[in-house]
């Protein structure tokens, strides 16, 4: 698993899932701190459920620095695990 950070964000590049979202969160979490606004999961290969923990905890990490933090290029099967679990508001687009 692979974070590469852009200019604007970050993409997720390979799995994110139980077993990789503690190292992304390593990543990821100074990088909104440091002004990313967008995670990128447009090179994501594999994805369970801690991806969606993955984006509510940067979510939580954008709010508190009441900054606005999107995702995009979601895949349809993470779409679907969000309505599934009722938290597809929370998850920006």
């Amino acid at each position: 698993m692979a974070t590469v950070l852009s200019d604007t964000g970050f993409v997720l590049a390979g799995a994110v899932t139980t077993a990789t979202v503690p190292s992304i969160l390593d990543a990821c979490l100074p990088a909104i701190q440091q002004g990313a606004q967008v995670i990128d999961f447009a090179s994501a290969t594999e994805l369970d459920s801690a991806a969606l923990a993955l984006i509510l905890a940067c979510q939580r990490e954008a709010r508190r620095l009441d900054m606005p933090l999107r995702c995009v290029n979601l895949p349809a099967n993470l779409i679907s695990l969000a309505t599934l679990y009722g938290v597809s508001e929370f998850i920006a687009q």
